[in-house]
C-alpha cells in the first residue's frame, strides 16, 4: 500500500498564486522545446456535435522526475440542466522512479491558472514594451485568468475591454475585475461591435470555444500581440486564417498547434508551414527571437500541454505537505 495526497479545489486556492506559476510554466515550455520534456499524444473526443467532450493530456518532465496526465470532461447544458459547471476535471502526478501516484488533484483550478500564466508568458516575451490596450475575448472564468496573467507581467496597461455574448456574465466581469484593479478602465464591449476595440488594442487574448473565426485579418494594426488560448481541439478556430500568414507564429507545442490549435486550418489550407512556427521555450531559452519590430503582429497559441499542469501541479503538491494541507489516502 501506500498514500497519495488529494488536494480538492478549496485546498489549491490556497496554494497557488499565478505569480509564481508564471515561472513554472517558463520552465515547462523551456525544457520541452529543449528536448528534456515529452508530451504524449492527445486523446480527444467530442459527442454529440460537439455539446460533450472528453479530453486525456500528458506527458512527463525528464529533469523533474515527473510524469502526469489530465483527464477533462465537458457538457455544454451541465449549468442550465443540472447546475453543476460545463467543465469538470482531475490531475495526476506520478514519480518517473517509482511509477507511484504521488498526488490527485482538481483539474479546474489547476487549467484556470496554468492557462493565465501560459498566457502571461505569451504576452512577457511577444507583446511591445509600453502596451496600454487590452482587448479580453471571453467573460469566463478564463477571461478573468488571462487578466491576471497580463496584470502580473505588462506594467502598463490602462484600458481593459471584455467581450462577450452574455451582457449579464459582461457586467459581472467588469464589476469583479474594476474593483481589483481599480487603476485601469474596464468596460464591455458587444460581439457585434468587437472591431473598434481589436483594432485600437495592443494586445489581444481570445478565450473562447468558437468554431468560427471572429477576429479579421483586416482589423489588426501592426505590432499587436494576439494570445490565441480557445482552439484546443479539431475544428476550433477564433482568428482570422489569412492573419496567420502575416504574422510572428509563436506556440506552446509545434505539434499540437498544427493538429489542434489556432494554425491548423490555415496549416492544411497551406498558408502557414511548420517551418513558419518556433515554439515559445527557445524564445524564453534565447535560441529563436521573439518579437522582431515594433510593427510585427505576434500571435501566440497556447493549445494547452500536459507539462503546465504537471509542473503547476507539483508547486501545489510541495507546499501543501510543507503546510500540511489536503487529504492523504491509502492505496
Amino acid at each position: 500500500m501506500y498514500k497519495i495526497r488529494v488536494l480538492n479545489s478549496e485546498d489549491l486556492k490556497k496554494l497557488l498564486d499565478i505569480r509564481d506559476v508564471i515561472p513554472a510554466v517558463e520552465t515547462a515550455y523551456e525544457q520541452y522545446s529543449r528536448g528534456e520534456a515529452e508530451l504524449f499524444p492527445v486523446i480527444a473526443h467530442e459527442f454529440d456535435g460537439g455539446l460533450r467532450e472528453m479530453d486525456i493530456k500528458s506527458g512527463f518532465l525528464s529533469r523533474t522526475g515527473l510524469a502526469g496526465l489530465k483527464v477533462i470532461g465537458y457538457v455544454a447544458d451541465n449549468p442550465d440542466k443540472r447546475r453543476i459547471p460545463a467543465v469538470s476535471g482531475l490531475v495526476m502526478v506520478l514519480s518517473i522512479e517509482t511509477g507511484r501516484p504521488v498526488g490527485i488533484l482538481d483539474g479546474m483550478v489547476i487549467t484556470e491558472i496554468r492557462t493565465g500564466a501560459a498566457g502571461a508568458v505569451g504576452a512577457r516575451y511577444l507583446a511591445r514594451k509600453g502596451s496600454r490596450e487590452v482587448l479580453i475575448v471571453g467573460s469566463g472564468a478564463q477571461g478573468r485568468a488571462q487578466l491576471h496573467g497580463l496584470m502580473k507581467v505588462l506594467s502598463g496597461i490602462e484600458v481593459v475591454r471584455i467581450a462577450g455574448r452574455d451582457p449579464e456574465k459582461l457586467s459581472r466581469f467588469v464589476n469583479e475585475m474594476s474593483s481589483l484593479y481599480p487603476g485601469v478602465s474596464l468596460s464591455a464591449v458587444r460581439m457585434e461591435d468587437i472591431q473598434g476595440a481589436v483594432s485600437s488594442s495592443d494586445v489581444i487574448v481570445t478565450c473562447t470555444p468558437s468554431h468560427e473565426p471572429y477576429i479579421r485579418k483586416d482589423w489588426v494594426r501592426p505590432g499587436t500581440h494576439i494570445n490565441a488560448i480557445g482552439a484546443d481541439f479539431s475544428g476550433k478556430q477564433e482568428l482570422d486564417e489569412d492573419l496567420l500568414p502575416l504574422s510572428r507564429l509563436v506556440a506552446d507545442s509545434k505539434v499540437q498547434t498544427l493538429e489542434i490549435g489556432e494554425m491548423q486550418t490555415a496549416f492544411r489550407r497551406g498558408l502557414v508551414r511548420e517551418s513558419d512556427v518556433i515554439e515559445i521555450g527557445s524564445v524564453i531559452s534565447g535560441d529563436v527571437a521573439g518579437r522582431r519590430s515594433e510593427e510585427e503582429i505576434t500571435v501566440f497559441d497556447s493549445t494547452g500541454m500536459a507539462l503546465q499542469d504537471i509542473v503547476t501541479a507539483n508547486l501545489a503538491l510541495v507546499r501543501a505537505i510543507e503546510r500540511g494541507i489536503g487529504s492523504l489516502v491509502t492505496m
